[in-house]
């Protein structure tokens, strides 16, 4: 039987395709309502600060979408600046400046109240560095100093959060996450009692001086893109870098 061939019948090969192209359509459709179901069922039985495609508040407590939420929301300016308003952060717009080849200030505010007072107090930061700060310190700092020191924490102090350089201070290599104002040092916390909590001298406590940074520094891991501790090398033994650039890393 060389050269046989299966004879065609084009009204057949048509149903076919009909068929299986309805079959496609019918499981998108049922995939599509299932989907759609489960995120009604997430959005009543879930909280919003676990669910990415609820708004951001800062009164929610940090939560599983928080991070991803603060990074977006701090992305456009008039949310992230809504958002600090609504609960009540007072701040100003710093004006845009360039310096040198590779630093510059855009999108930058300083935070005035509505949290923990800032030492020193001029810290520029990008809007959406402030925000995610404003969260650490309600959601995180707070509640942390109230549970394991029995008062509330009065100042943050930091190293800086604009700094017109390069990773490290070094000539040469990758630019820091300062020179864009997206990045503060907390060195310390100045409880309401005078008390001074040192990241550089109390890290190693097994108090509750010691259980305190630990909790806040894991809980900004929850926070921000990037934490950085005296885990993670020498150069960091002295605060903790948070920033919100860059992929995610908490060391």
């Amino acid at each position: 039987m060389a050269g046989y061939r299966v004879p065609r019948h084009p009204h057949v090969d048509h149903e076919v395709r009909h068929r299986s192209r309805l079959a496609r359509y019918a499981a998108l459709v049922i995939l599509w309502l299932i989907v759609l179901l489960m995120a009604f069922i997430a959005g009543r039985k879930i909280a919003d600060q676990h669910l990415p495609w609820k708004p951001l508040s800062v009164v929610d407590p940090v939560g599983l979408a928080t991070r991803v939420k603060a990074a977006r929301a701090g992305a456009d300016p008039k949310v992230c600046r809504g958002i600090m308003s609504r609960a009540g952060v007072a701040y100003v717009d710093v004006p845009e400046r360039t310096e040198g080849a590779f630093c510059q200030l855009r999108d930058a505010v300083r935070l005035e109240a509505g949290l923990a007072r800032l030492e020193p107090v001029d810290a520029p930061m990008v809007c959406k560095e402030a925000l995610a700060l404003v969260i650490w310190e309600r959601q995180v700092v707070q509640p942390a100093a109230d549970e394991l020191l029995g008062q509330h924490v009065a100042s943050l102090q930091h190293y800086g959060s604009y700094a017109c350089r390069r990773m490290y201070g070094q000539p040469d290599g990758p630019v820091s996450e300062h020179a864009s104002a997206d990045a503060i040092d907390i060195a310390g916390f100045k409880l309401a009692d005078g008390q001074t909590i040192s990241v550089a001298s109390d890290w190693t406590d097994p108090g509750p001086r010691g259980q305190f940074l630990r909790r806040v520094r894991d809980g900004a891991c929850r926070v921000f893109l990037t934490t950085l501790g005296p885990d993670y090398n020498a150069e960091h033994r002295d605060h903790f870098h948070l920033d919100m650039s860059g992929g995610s890393k908490c060391a």
